[in-house]
């Protein structure tokens, strides 16, 4: 069986074991120090005690008169390296011919040497050797070697005690920044628990750092896929709801049809014009609904408009085909209609698209005016356009002086399939709109890089401001 270790647990094993390392390390920096400064002090020590030697020497003291520190032994020497005498001549370790020895050698040549090695004699004991040639002798000092603290390790045991310290605060330091270090883990578990359980991911907290901020955008991914598969489950109802409603009426009219033989002509032709209106409808609705989804997509990707191909759009010509196909419902409203737009009022855009955004806004006034109103369409140049330039923003303000938009629905009315008058009802037979007219018009503002806005004045009726700009 697989031993799980959590990650806090194996960062903190690592991290101990950098500790380790660098503990080490230090030590044996500090050991080749503490060695450097015992072969120094001891050399100079050696030094001090030739000069002492070779000063009483010179004042006619035998050697065997002469003592040193306990420690420190001494040998005489000629310059064949034949030694003369030797304060350690009755040990078994004395050897008469040292010629061949290092430190010998050095004090020929150069006058002066040291070396530090074993002695075999001596149960392995390093010692260190020091020669030093006076006219025709040499002087040889040795020692035992052993590691010495500093002076200031020495006189002042507080050392230890600040080392000790530096101990701990690592070890304080490396639990602190393991727990740092795990932090965004307890962040992102409760993440995960969220999305298993549902939750609200919005309530799950990140620190404000990469991690956190990886956490967040994988947070916010989460709820927008999230909300994007409510609205198409939303969206989806919405259509089977729109398609029921003609598809029912259809059926009703057609079985009516087929049960009543002795159904009188003008009745029969009737009903079958009422299933022609809801057929028509039904077919709106899936253009409507096709328009919509390759929006989107050309939306997502401008570079790619061979689904809404880029040409001249010329805004009074687009006015006037739109005239031509319901002009005759405003006498039947009672609507008046007025456009300021100059005959060549140009960009580049997409013709049909143009055609629907303004066809929807008069059928939206239309259908919920009420009547007995004013359509008034007026426009201005954007800054970057001129009237001796190639116009690159067209700006438009579209009102009525109908009935409004209640203020609740003002955030709401470019929504897919949302009625500002959700309440009312259909007659059989009647066409409505299927409120996805308000959400082509939004998305054929933002294909031409625009916004849109609405406001409803303190007079009544319904302004809708937008922009289009002129497309490559």
């Amino acid at each position: 069986m697989k031993i799980r270790v959590r990650y806090k647990y194996r960062l903190l094993f690592y991290f101990v074991i950098l500790l380790v390392f660098v503990a080490l390390a230090f030590t044996v920096y500090m050991y080749r120090q503490n060695r450097s400064y015992s072969l120094a002090t001891l050399q100079n020590e050696l030094k001090n005690h030739s000069q002492e030697l070779y000063d009483n020497i010179s004042k006619g003291v035998k050697a065997e008169n002469i003592t040193l520190n306990q420690k420190v032994q001494f040998t005489l020497l000629d310059t064949l390296g034949q030694v003369v005498y030797d304060s350690m001549e009755k040990e078994e370790s004395f050897v008469s011919d040292q010629s061949a020895f290092y430190e010998i050698i050095a004090a020929l040549s150069l006058g002066e040497g040291s070396t530090l090695r074993t002695s075999a004699a001596d149960d392995n004991i390093e010692y260190l050797y020091y020669a030093k040639k006076y006219g025709n002798k040499i002087i040889k000092t040795y020692i035992k070697f052993s590691t010495l603290k500093p002076a200031q390790i020495e006189k002042d045991n507080k050392y230890f005690l600040l080392i000790g310290a530096l101990l701990l605060a690592l070890i304080a330091a490396t639990i602190f920044i393991t727990n740092k270090l795990v932090k965004p883990l307890k962040s992102y578990t409760e993440l995960t628990s969220a999305i298993k359980n549902n939750a609200d991911l919005e309530n799950v907290s990140f620190d404000n750092d990469d991690f956190g901020k990886v956490g967040k955008e994988i947070a916010d991914t989460f709820v927008q896929l999230e909300r994007a598969k409510r609205y198409k489950q939303k969206l989806t109802q919405n259509i089977a709801h729109e398609l029921k409603t003609p598809i029912t009426a259809i059926k009703a009219y057609l079985e009516t049809i087929l049960l009543d033989e002795n159904m009188p002509a003008e009745q029969q032709k009737k009903f079958i014009q009422s299933s022609y209106n809801q057929a028509t409808r039904l077919a709106d609705l899936i253009a409507e609904v096709s328009t919509l989804n390759k929006l989107d997509e050309a939306i997502a990707n401008q570079e790619n408009q061979t689904l809404f191909p880029i040409e001249k759009v010329n805004f009074a010509k687009c006015i006037s085909d739109i005239l031509s196909e319901i002009g005759y419902k405003f006498a039947l409203k009672n609507i008046e209609f007025e456009c300021n737009i100059p005959s060549d009022l140009e960009i580049n855009g997409c013709v049909g698209l143009i055609y629907s955004l303004f066809k929807n806004l008069i059928d939206n006034s239309l259908e919920h005016s009420g009547g007995n109103c004013k359509i008034t369409i007026a426009y201005t140049l954007g800054e970057e356009s001129s009237e001796n330039s190639p116009n690159k923003e067209v700006c438009f303000n579209y009102s009525d002086n109908g009935n409004g938009i209640p203020p609740d629905a003002i955030d709401k009315i470019f929504e897919r399939f949302y009625r500002a008058d959700s309440g009312r009802t259909r007659k059989a037979g009647e066409v409505s709109g299927s409120g996805l007219g308000l959400s082509i018009v939004k998305n054929a503002v933002t294909f031409h890089k625009g916004n849109i806005s609405v406001i409803t004045p303190d007079e009544g009726g319904v302004v809708f401001k937008f922009n289009l700009f002129s497309l490559s």
